[in-house]
């Protein structure tokens, strides 16, 4: 009977230390920040270059759960805004979708939302923590829809006209999370994505140019390049909570 008794104490004990989430907390919710300044293509205020510290911002929301002591699952959403340069009165396009257009409309507004899975894998679990806590690797596939709007740059106006579509983009995140006071989430990354679609356009707007049949074709593909040089290459910090905050009185007992 002792004996029967002291195995089951160490069962008890391996079983829960083999328990994943952190302190039993499986649920976090994390509100993200992505940052890179604005070099090469403007952004969403149409201005770029080192000297006006001009950054693109991408903010996002992740609900994630842990279904194993190493990895999460979760949900990923999306908020993004930058522009891009384009002329809306080139000479290739002859029938123009804006029709009272001026050359004032030099630049483009690309605005929209991401809607995606996650899933994370942290290394070293036994050794650095357990998931959701740690150092990790984010796999990221997202549908984005986005919306391309004219902007007259110099007078800060907005054109009627918008264009809609939507194309996936794919993304790795290597960061780290930590957990202090057992319920906040500070995080930290760097994340490398791509759009598969803005693949094309992006090589060819750095040689010739990027140029379609239709000009509702050469938005789409204009703006997709940019998404693309958009996703590239971005810095994240992030907060977050784990849920639920405090155990109940049945869990502590």
């Amino acid at each position: 009977m002792k004996w029967l008794t002291f195995i089951l104490i160490l069962l008890s004990q391996t079983s829960f230390g083999q328990a994943s989430g952190y302190m039993g907390k499986k649920l976090l919710i994390t509100g993200e920040v992505s940052i890179l300044n604005a070099i090469f293509n403007p952004n969403h205020n149409l201005n770029s270059g080192l000297r006006k510290f001009s950054m693109n911002v991408r903010s996002t929301t992740d609900l994630d759960y842990v279904i194993a002591r190493n990895g999460t699952f979760g949900l990923t959403f999306d908020v993004f805004a930058t522009g891009m340069k384009y002329d809306w009165n080139t000479v290739e396009h002859s029938e123009l979708l804006i029709s009272d257009a001026t050359d004032r409309f030099n630049h483009a507004r690309i605005t929209g939302y991401g809607y995606g899975l996650n899933y994370k894998v942290f290394r070293n679990p036994s050794k650095a923590g357990i998931a959701p806590v740690g150092s990790y690797a984010k796999f990221d596939v997202m549908l984005l829809d986005v919306r391309v709007r004219p902007i007259d740059k110099d007078m800060d106006v907005g054109h009627a006209y918008s264009h809609r579509f939507f194309t996936p983009v794919i993304s790795i995140t290597f960061g780290r999370q930590r957990v202090f006071w057992d319920f906040l989430i500070l995080r930290t990354g760097i994340q490398f994505g791509i759009v598969p679609m803005g693949i094309p356009p992006y090589m060819q707007a750095q040689g010739k140019g990027i140029e379609r049949e239709t000009q509702e074709q050469d938005v789409r593909a204009n703006a997709e390049a940019r998404l693309m040089s958009y996703y590239l290459l971005n810095v994240n910090f992030g907060v977050g909570f784990l849920l639920p905050f405090r155990k109940s009185y049945k869990s502590l007992n």
